[in-house]
């Protein structure tokens, strides 16, 4: 049986089973983790982390050995590579050239799990992290006593529990997991994953505005396709991790945004058998349980983050048959012993006397009191880098108005003729506000498509026209909500 442990911004889960063709969840706990010791994967509190960690696992009796980590986090590159079949040294020499565009790992490492593309390419799943990223997680478990066996990638985990699934094979259709205010999207064609993303939303989960974001997510996805020449039109938006309360909610917003697309709660099958009465909660686990199916070839960083230490071989039985010792000369090697031993006794002795005097030796007492202070005011900064950390990594959750953003909506508007005007940003909600004018109604439509397509923006908003007659050009406010990774 294998623990299977997925953290996320808001919460703990753990399962307990084993995978194969068959998927066997024996036991399903979770727990919320404390506010602000995870950000996007980075752990910014470590010791209130391991804190609930210690407890979450005491509470619910969890095993420690054979635990399996799933992280999702940005400090994760990857990248999906289709190449010629290859064996595993091939693959491995041709991986750090692949990430050779990636400068800011100093000590990277690397994996990946095979997929069989066709006949004669594979088709590779990559990943790079840093060293000490993933150390840090087995640091992590081991101070309380638990077993990292294997650490991987949340998004390559759900792939292999989605591709076991029979509703969608042969499907082309649009995947939504939610996780708090995240979203995990995912575009699904004939069996495989071709484009995913993650999106955090500033509106409450299981209201009709968090709709709203889950179709124009679609929509995004829609214009990625078309711009791939993926031919396959999207037929489905599947929805997992949620309640079917949330679900009939979210529904309706995407079937009135999307009417020629069907809407789903993604379904348990008969090869997945959950705990009696969790059957409802399963795609809530998704990644969780797709870490128990074992591949022959998958992600575990674990062996590259950990120094392997060699084992000395031993010199093998001895024939002491052959060989007959004279007593004469066991005694003797005997007293040679006998007087090393006593003469590196006095050694050691006249060494404690120098310890001794050196212990008590006031001038040291007091550099050993001094030395404590600087201890305490050492782990009073490591508290404070600690808060500045988590700091930054809530101003680095935020958008960047820069001249990328407003280089792209120059090219959005160039593009459609349209005269803009910059009227206000606001940080705190990341609302760019502008005027558009065009000759045409139709041309200010299109670039308020191209902008919403442009991937820049959670939303765009716009109010009514106005005509100026003088100038014979038509005028409307947009308001551009930036998304987080906008201007980086």
């Amino acid at each position: 049986m294998t623990t299977s442990v997925y953290l996320s911004n808001n919460n703990i889960n753990a399962v307990v089973g084993s995978g194969g063709k068959k998927i066997r969840v024996r036991r399903v706990c979770t727990t919320q983790i404390p506010e602000g010791s995870l950000i996007n994967g980075i752990i910014t509190n470590e010791a209130d982390l391991a804190e609930q960690l210690k407890e979450f696992w005491t509470t619910n009796k969890l095993p420690k050995k054979d635990v399996a980590l799933v992280i999702n986090s940005s400090q994760f590159v990857l990248k999906t590579l289709t190449m010629p079949k290859s064996n595993d040294k091939k693959i491995r020499e041709v991986l750090p050239m692949e990430f050779g565009d990636v400068s800011d790992q100093k000590e990277p490492i690397l994996d990946y799990m095979l997929e069989i593309a066709d006949k004669k390419n594979i088709s590779v799943h990559a990943v790079m992290a840093e060293k000490s990223f993933v150390q840090g997680y087995i640091n992590l478990f081991a101070g309380f006593g638990v077993k990292v066996t294997s650490i991987s990638v949340a998004r390559t985990c759900r792939n292999k529990l989605l591709g076991t699934l029979k509703q969608l094979r042969e499907k082309t259709c649009v995947i939504h997991m939610i996780d708090g205010t995240s979203i995990n999207s995912m575009l699904w064609v004939n069996g495989t994953s071709v484009y995913s993303t993650q999106r955090r939303v500033f509106c409450e989960a299981g209201t009709a505005q968090f709709g709203v974001e889950l179709a124009r997510l679609v929509n995004n996805i829609q214009q990625f396709a078309i711009t791939q020449q993926i031919q396959q039109k999207i037929e489905t938006v599947y929805l997992a991790g949620m309640q079917q309360e949330e679900f009939n909610v979210y529904r309706d917003a995407i079937l009135e945004t999307g009417p020629e697309w069907s809407c789903e709660l993604l379904q348990p099958e008969k090869h997945i058998r959950m705990p009696k009465g969790m059957e409802a909660d399963y795609s809530r686990f998704l990644a969780e349980m797709g870490n128990l199916i074992k591949v022959k070839q998958d992600i575990n960083l674990v062996p590259f983050a950990k120094k392997k230490v060699k084992k000395k071989e031993g010199s093998g039985p001895r024939v002491w048959k052959r060989y007959v010792i004279p007593p004469v000369i066991f005694f003797v090697a005997c007293a040679s012993v006998t007087g090393v031993l006593f003469y590196q006794e006095h050694q050691k002795k006249q060494e404690l006397e120098e310890l001794n005097a050196y212990i008590n030796d006031p001038a040291n007492i007091d550099l050993c009191d001094r030395a404590d202070i600087l201890q305490q005011q050492i782990a009073e900064l490591g508290r404070k880098v600690s808060q500045i950390q988590w700091v930054e990594g809530c101003i680095q959750s935020y958008p960047y108005m820069n001249s990328n953003v407003l280089l792209e909506l120059d090219s959005c508007a160039q593009a459609q003729a349209v005269e803009l005007e910059v009227r206000s940003y606001e940080a705190s909600s990341g609302n760019l506000s502008v005027d558009a004018k065009a000759e045409e109604v139709t041309l200010i439509n299109q670039f308020i498509d191209m902008l919403e397509a442009s991937g820049i923006f959670d939303s765009v908003e716009y109010s009514g026209y106005t005509y100026d007659e003088s100038a014979r050009l038509y005028t409307i406010n947009v308001n551009c909500y930036l998304s987080e990774q906008a201007g980086k």
